[in-house]
Parts: structure tokens; sequence; C-alpha cells
């Protein structure tokens, strides 16, 4: 036979107490002012504005700057493209040092070569190119033990002789840099 399920009406006062007295809790926790026990500062702030604050139950210091730093330092960083095609860089270092009242100076720095870094670069230049030389050679000599893996030997055999050269290349450009006192 059916039978129409009771109604728990304890429990549906329970929560709906529970409820009434949660929106009211919270009510009470938003509206509340609490009151802050250090004191409330508007120091004037800046972009070249300092300031310490140190608050205590005793009391607070401040320490306010204003200008601050007197002396301001900005560095630009230029690249400029240089060679035939321009297709190397020279790097241009502006350095720049003023006051808060606009009177400054200017250094510029460029990279100066002399003849000794002149030399030392074309050493290593040819000390790179005959490394990868010989690198290259080695790294075909290993190649063939490479090609015989299965499915991927082609690529592996590719790529220790690039490995090779690659080496081969740091290393002398390394050894024609230290024999030459570079």
């Amino acid at each position: 036979m059916y039978s129409r399920p009771k109604r728990n009406w304890g429990i549906i006062a329970l929560v709906s107490i529970l409820g009434v007295y949660n929106i009211a809790l919270m009510n009470t926790l938003v509206t509340k002012k609490i009151k802050n026990p250090f004191p409330n500062v508007n120091v004037p702030v800046g972009p070249y504005t300092s300031y310490d604050i140190v608050a205590t139950d005793n009391g607070y210091r401040i320490s306010y700057k204003a200008n601050d730093p007197k002396i301001l330092h900005r560095t630009k960083y230029l690249s400029e493209p240089k060679g035939f095609f321009g297709n190397k860089e020279s790097t241009l270092s502006l350095k720049e040092t003023y006051t808060m009242q606009g009177g400054g100076q200017q250094e510029v720095e460029r990279t100066v070569m002399n003849d000794k870094k002149v030399a030392c670069i074309k050493i290593e230049g040819s000390g790179n190119s005959t490394g990868r030389i010989v690198g290259g050679s080695v790294g075909v000599k290993a190649a063939p033990a490479f090609s015989n893996i299965p499915v991927i030997g082609w690529l592996a055999a590719g790529f220790v002789t690039m490995f090779a050269q690659d080496k081969g290349s740091e290393i002398g450009g390394q050894v024609a840099k230290q024999f030459n006192d570079c």
C-alpha cells in the first residue's frame, strides 16, 4: 500500500534557523568596523620619492625623501647593421647621467678594435675552418658504424658527421687562440 512520507518538521526548522544564523553572522562580519591599531599615514608618492615608515604600539617614525635619487643613470643599447650586406651588427651603448633639474652628460661607448683583436679574430676563424674540416673527416669515418641502424641509420650517420664538424670547429678555434696568445 502507498503511504505518504512524513515531513520531519524538526529538521526543517533546524536547517532554517542555521541558515538565518549564517546570514546574520556574515552580515555582522561585513559591516563591522575593525579599528586598525596603527595610524593611517598619507605620504605623497611620486616617481622619484622614497620613504620608510616604522609603526609600533608605542608610536611611529617616518623617513621621507623627495627627488630621490639625486643623480639618475640611464643606459641604452642600440644595435646598428654593419657589413656589406648588413648581416653583421655593431652594438652601441649610450650612457646618460642626469639630475632632476635636467642637466646631464652623455657618454658613448663603441667597441674599439685594435690590431691585436683583429688578428685574433682572423686566427680564430682560420682555426674554426681547419677544425671543421678535421672534425668532418673524423665524422665521415665514424658514420658507417651508424648507418647500419635500421630505419634511422641515414639520419644518425648525418648527425654524427655534423656533430663532429661542430666540435672540431670549436676545438680548432680554441687551439688556434691558445697557440697565438689571444
